[in-house]
């Protein structure tokens, strides 16, 4: 919470307006989920691995184990005979190879295939063995199948315990054999604290026989839309309304980033009827999102709504266009980011203003928004006493990031979020921006 008095009729940054809303996050609870219900989550404290990874001494490819010391006379001109002792599958135990039905046949064949070679016994000793397959400790290499050669019919895959192989090359130690902990040494950091759980981090948690996954508890978020002109789509259009699209727009990016969002059904600009919605979405959200209503027209009573409920204001302006009227409240824990009814305000407010809280309220670690930088493609004309955020379109050349503002970037358009990947920052002044000029941005979702 705030320390000292502050003025909230004074615009403040957006790094202010951001650092004021952030430090109302609270540090959500811990839970155990289910580890397919982690997906998008955010873990709650840091992971160790409970034992090496891999757990055994395995082959990382299909072939044959033999020390390497023993092949070293092996050359083209002269091959050298491998006896093939047993074969490892996968799952099999050391002490315990795998072995097929009518090993006895194969082992005749074997015999017969010495007699029938007119050559000396086999200079070295070989296990057949597979991706995944235990290593024995003895054998310290692996000659990969395609490097081998098995005569009289023991399988085109090399496939088979008993017999012969030969192979006309040395082999080297340590190839193609994963060492127990290569990995992942027993008692290293897994994940840190507050990273979001995607599918490789699914994978890794599965890899160590994690079921439950202690993760931070979803923040809830209250998203109500505020505008006589507003109708929901399904619904028949009337005559100068237009559809509810920044709820929806809100509802999809929270949900995105893991919250639990619910969408109210929109209110009319109306005092009272704005008040009763808001006091109904205080007693159910950590977070409650308005859209429209929070400029200063006639009509516009987000504001004194907030305050007849009970709330205070944290600011009432930003620095920023669009979206100056931009404003925030807070009532005990709970926290209201109201936003601008035009949809580039809104958005602009959504990405600066309301992802930060959210990440931060979800336990991430990386709440804070990534600036990357970049250089105008074309020039930006209109002057602005506040930073312009605006939808841009951003790709990557030889020298750097080239930044192209949308055309028809007004602030009540919306057909420009199609193609926006990017929102780049327009330093305040009045010269606008020049081609070329350096810019900072950050990605869109």
């Amino acid at each position: 919470m705030p320390t000292q008095e502050i003025d909230v009729s004074v615009a403040v940054t957006v790094e202010e307006a951001v650092a004021r809303l952030v430090e109302r996050a609270c540090e959500p609870a811990e839970e155990s989920v289910r580890l397919p219900d982690a997906a998008g989550r955010y873990l709650a404290r840091e992971l160790y691995s409970p034992f090496p990874m891999p757990p055994f001494r395995r082959a990382a490819m299909d072939g044959y184990a033999v020390r390497a010391g023993e092949t070293a006379a092996a050359s083209a001109d002269r091959p050298l005979r491998l006896a093939v002792e047993s074969e490892l599958r996968a799952g099999a135990s050391v002490g315990r190879p795998y072995s097929r039905a009518g090993d006895g046949n194969r082992a005749n064949r074997g015999n017969r295939e010495n007699r029938e070679s007119h050559e000396a016994p086999a200079a070295a000793s070989a296990v057949r063995v597979f991706t995944g397959s235990p290593v024995p400790a003895e054998y310290d290499s692996i000659i990969i199948q395609e490097m081998v050669r098995r005569p009289g019919g023991s399988g085109e895959d090399g496939s088979g315990s008993g017999g012969i192989a030969w192979i006309d090359r040395p082999a080297v130690r340590g190839l193609h054999i994963a060492e127990a902990g290569e990995d992942v040494p027993e008692g290293a950091r897994l994940l840190a604290r507050g990273t979001r759980i995607g599918a490789k981090e699914i994978a890794l948690l599965a890899s160590f026989g994690l079921s439950l996954v202690p993760v931070r508890a979803r923040p809830t978020v209250a998203v109500l839309p505020i505008g006589d002109e507003l109708a929901l789509p399904g619904e028949p259009l009337p005559p100068s309304h237009i559809y509810e699209a920044n709820g929806y727009m809100v509802e999809a990016s929270l949900s995105l980033l893991g919250a639990d969002v619910r969408r109210m059904p929109p209110v009319p600009d109306e005092p009272e009827a704005i008040r009763r919605r808001l006091e109904e979405a205080w007693e159910r959200a950590d977070l409650i999102v308005t859209t429209g209503g929070a400029s200063v027209g006639d009509y516009d009573y987000v504001q004194a709504a907030a305050e007849s409920a009970g709330a205070r204001p944290l600011f009432t302006k930003v620095r920023m266009r669009p979206g100056t009227p931009t404003s925030a409240f807070a009532r005990g824990s709970r926290t209201l980011i109201a936003l601008s009814g035009n949809p580039s305000a809104c958005y602009s407010g959504l990405e600066l203003l309301a992802r930060p809280f959210v990440l931060a309220a979800a336990g991430s670690a990386g709440w804070a928004t990534e600036w990357l930088p970049g250089a105008l493609s074309e020039a930006v004309g209109k002057p602005c006493p506040y930073p312009r955020y605006i939808r841009s379109f951003a790709w990557m050349e030889e020298d750097g990031w080239r930044i192209r503002p949308l055309a028809k970037d007004k602030s009540g358009n919306i057909g420009a979020f199609a193609q926006a990947n990017a929102i780049a920052e327009i330093p305040a002044g009045g010269q606008g921006a020049r081609a070329g000029q350096p810019v900072r941005w950050f990605r869109l979702a």
